[in-house]
């Protein structure tokens, strides 16, 4: 027969470990580990400019420097699989002195995780920084702060541009004691019950 005290843990150790999977879960498909702030963009000169860096952003063909470029520039997010910047729905956008923006977002391809860093982003004869192609390559939290760190070293920020953590990555980092608890439980729960369980066999042995 199980103890109430062990029943109790087992149930705290399962709440605990399915809220850390479904936290996990939903970090891990989400955009929003990392994002941008940058300055709102109105005047009409910069309306080319701004195109082809969406253009840029959306195409098939993975350039850092590209993709880096748009992120800092369009109030952009990033994630584990996702990249996200903010574009203008009306096409004469440009006319409107606060124009509607909404967001466009482009996975990355397994290949696309694996493709290799260069020491300065978009010159391929800088030679390859193997620190930040194992580092990007691998979906972890602390990898990809220090991805993130290494990547903002070697770029160089626009004017009236910053970056911040995102909540996903606050609700990745949660998981990590609640799955640490549960361990916590249901370890002190075997152990508890191993030994009762022993206990009682000897008492009717004796």
């Amino acid at each position: 027969m199980v103890d109430n005290r062990h029943a109790t843990a087992l149930v705290i150790a399962g709440v605990l470990s399915v809220l850390a999977s479904v936290y996990l879960s939903v970090s891990v498909g989400s955009p929003h580990w990392f994002r941008y702030r940058s300055p709102p963009v109105r005047a009409e000169p910069n309306a080319s400019e701004m195109r082809a860096l969406r253009d840029e952003f959306l195409d098939a063909d993975f350039d850092e420097k590209s993709v880096s470029d748009a992120l800092f520039r369009m109030n952009g997010t990033l994630g584990l699989w996702w990249r996200c910047v903010q574009t203008p729905t009306d096409a004469h956008w440009t006319r409107e002195p606060e124009p509607k923006m909404g967001m466009e977002c482009v996975s990355f391809t397994l290949s696309q995780q694996f493709t290799p860093k260069y020491k300065e982003p978009g010159n391929h004869n800088s030679g390859e920084d193997l620190i930040r192609t194992c580092l990007c390559s691998l979906a972890t939290v602390c990898c990809f702060l220090a991805g993130m760190d290494l990547l903002h070293r070697v770029s160089v920020l626009p004017d009236h541009v910053d970056g911040a953590l995102g909540w996903s990555l606050y609700l990745a980092l949660i998981t990590s004691p609640l799955h640490m608890m549960a361990a916590a439980l249901l370890v002190w729960a075997a152990r508890s019950h191993s030994q009762s369980y022993y206990r009682m066999t000897a008492y009717r042995v004796a």
